[in-house]
């Protein structure tokens, strides 16, 4: 054998990553060949991470199209023994481990989220599904991953700002919810002690959100006072109202605590501005329902923040009508005004089920098809 022949050889023997023949054959299988070439490839000696995350991704898929999406976590537990070092080196795993940990009964997904909190330090990742474990009430499971990957996301010097901002909000509503279930009449006092870990980073409306959220104190003001105040006062006020909603949402919609946080900032994010929804306001309606052309760019766009966040826009969307209830039941907006706004928000949210696909929650999406083709009560 010549030395140039041996040389090809040998790097072909080095390369790393199934063979391209491996991938066309996984293309055309049906669902069972994909799942024995899935188990079969754990025992190539090629087999890498890159392998792992791009065989589970296209496995993953179509077993999810089949209805058959819990025997995922067999291939992953196969892999686990079979393939230990590239297994661990894929941090797609992790996230793989907590959606079945959520999409399955009986399995810990306070454990997998903290691993991967602890593994990973992602603030994206961790509070997407630390969103979805508090759209489903599970409480406890969301805190232990958001605590533990705080250390690492307060460190994160690349990370932006904005982010960081956003997880602190969500970890202080979540240690709030947490303590709010374990003792209802906990005093601001008590609640201090407990974000002590999150120190300076602890945002200041933090004593008003544990009044409103409760019911402890409700929003009171003249219906016509909003027009009259300044922009920074009005920020305020709306976002006291968007506090003020949750124990409506509890109470009348049923929704648990920590699926009510979902609500904030992303409605009061949708709320006009100063300006409200043009110049010369008039009528509190004006700052305080969503601009319906704004609504349906916010259900048809942002498909990057749709991946990110589909709980928290799932939550958003489904309290939109009790938004309107509420704000009527405080006269800020009247029947008529009430009624001609949410027809046309019904319609504005027509596109959000299908763009929530992304987020991997099969159960989130036909709970928001439910409930957009209930139609809109009229009066």
């Amino acid at each position: 054998m010549s030395n140039e022949r041996q040389d090809v050889e040998g790097l072909e023997a080095d390369e790393a990553g199934l063979p391209l023949t491996f991938y066309e054959g996984l293309q055309a299988a049906s669902v069972d060949e994909k799942l024995t070439l899935a188990l079969e490839a754990a025992s190539h000696p090629r087999f890498d991470e890159e392998d792992v995350f791009e065989v589970g991704s296209r496995l993953e898929e179509a077993l999810d199209a089949a209805g058959r999406y819990a025997e995922f976590e067999g291939v992953l537990d196969a892999w686990k023994e079979r393939a230990p070092r590239v297994y661990g080196a894929e941090p797609a795993v992790r996230t793989w481990r907590v959606e079945l940990a959520l999409r399955l009964p009986g399995r810990d997904a306070a454990g997998a989220l903290t691993t991967l909190a602890r593994d990973t330090g992602d603030a994206e990742l961790v509070l997407r599904l630390a969103e979805w474990c508090l759209y489903r009430g599970r409480l406890e499971e969301a805190w232990a991953g958001l605590r533990e990957a705080w250390h690492q996301v307060r460190e994160d010097e690349t990370l932006a700002e904005w982010t960081r901002v956003d997880y602190v909000s969500r970890a202080v509503l979540t240690c709030m919810d947490v303590a709010l279930r374990e003792a209802p009449d906990v005093s601001g006092e008590r609640l201090g002690e407990r974000l002590s870990a999150f120190a300076r980073a602890v945002p200041h409306w933090v004593e008003q959100a544990l009044a409103l959220r409760t019911g402890r104190e409700s929003w009171k003001h003249p219906p016509g006072s909003l027009l009259q105040v300044s922009p920074a006062v009005l920020f305020d006020e709306q976002r006291a109202l968007v506090m003020a909603l949750e124990p409506e949402l509890r109470m009348r919609q049923g929704w648990p605590w920590g699926r009510t946080q979902l609500i904030y900032p992303e409605l009061y994010h949708l709320l006009p501005g100063p300006l409200g929804q043009g110049l010369g306001v008039r009528r509190p309606k004006e700052l305080l329902l969503p601009d319906l052309g704004d609504l349906s760019h916010w259900a048809s766009s942002f498909p990057e923040d749709r991946g990110l966040h589909p709980h928290v826009h799932a939550a958003t969307a489904l309290a939109l009508r009790p938004w309107g209830e509420f704000l009527y039941r405080l006269g800020l907006v009247d029947d008529q005004e009430l009624t001609e706004w949410w027809e046309g928000a019904w319609q504005a949210l027509s596109p959000l089920p299908e763009q929530l696909v992304v987020g991997n929650d099969p159960a989130l999406v036909e709970e928001l098809h439910r409930y957009l083709r209930g139609g809109w009560p009229h009066g």
